[in-house]
């Protein structure tokens, strides 16, 4: 069923994508940052769409993700609302990452019936996450050389 899942919204977004003559694929992890990824998160309790910031060098993730708090107002503004920030998320396989994030809870990728709210969600937010970040890339990348 989560394969059901990313296949439609494959598909879903591509349509909507090429219908604005954008590249049918997200950037996600092809960011050109080698820290930074775009992430998309769906589970049997939430979806999760946001930037991730992940290395285990403390220091340059906690450059990385201030850069990206120095975009936070264009980000939110784009947006039209605000996101969550944290410095230290930890994974369920216990990894520490960076994350910047929206949520839609109390929605399951079990339960088909969130799936349309679900899709709309992640990509009418994840095309303006995309268009910031493109905007922003290279300010970004500058922290990318820092060890």
């Amino acid at each position: 069923m989560r394969l059901q899942f990313w296949m439609e919204f494959e598909g879903y977004s591509a349509l909507k994508k090429k219908r604005l003559r954008k590249p049918s694929k997200w950037i996600m992890n092809d960011t050109g940052i080698k820290q930074l990824k775009l992430k998309f998160d769906f589970n049997d309790c939430r979806a999760l769409v946001g930037i991730d910031v992940e290395t285990r060098n403390l220091d340059k993730r906690i450059e990385v993700f201030g850069k990206l708090e120095d975009i936070k107002p264009k980000l939110e503004k784009a947006l039209g609302q605000s996101i969550l920030w944290e410095l230290e998320h930890i994974l369920p396989t216990g990894k520490s990452i960076s994350r910047a994030y929206m949520v839609l809870s109390e929605k399951s990728i079990y339960s088909k019936e969130d799936w349309p709210e679900v899709m709309d969600f992640f990509y009418k937010n994840m095309i303006i996450i995309e268009k910031v970040f493109e905007k922003n890339k290279e300010y970004l990348k500058a922290s990318e050389n820092i060890e």
